[in-house]
């Protein structure tokens, strides 16, 4: 049997919480997950209750963010968004909020912090390699 909510529409309006995607990125490395597995990976790290695992994933489930399938009593949790998607809409949040919109505010800001010409360098490559795709585009 198969419980899967509706659609979910990553909205901006309703994004992952910090609990929730930690959820998400244990169930993107591992595909599908019981509670207890998640709850074992998470508290490896770090101390939480079973219980608040299980009710950030009924939480989850609730919002559109994860399904879960049941078969002989297992009940199995996998991810309904996408990785990049979330970690896309998480990105562009965070550059309207604090950079105005700006990706090369944020570049600059990440970069005036950087402690290595390594950074500075991969940029740059970067920089390199779209200008080079943008000429043959042309």
């Amino acid at each position: 049997m198969i419980f899967k909510p509706g659609e979910m529409k990553e909205s901006k309006k309703n994004p992952p919480t910090n609990a929730e995607f930690e959820v998400l990125e244990i169930l993107w490395e591992k595909k599908k997950a019981t509670v207890r597995e998640i709850y074992d990976i998470i508290s490896a790290n770090k101390e939480c209750v079973y219980t608040s695992t299980l009710k950030t994933m009924q939480k989850m489930s609730a919002k559109g963010l994860i399904g879960r399938t049941v078969d002989n009593q297992k009940h199995e949790y996998y991810a309904l968004v996408e990785e990049a998607n979330v970690r896309n809409n998480f990105v562009k949040d965070m550059i309207n909020k604090f950079f105005k919109g700006s990706y090369s505010q944020l570049a600059l800001h990440a970069l005036g912090n950087s402690s290595t010409d390594e950074n500075i360098e991969e940029l740059q490559d970067l920089i390199n390699k779209l200008k080079d795709a943008k000429k043959t585009n042309s």
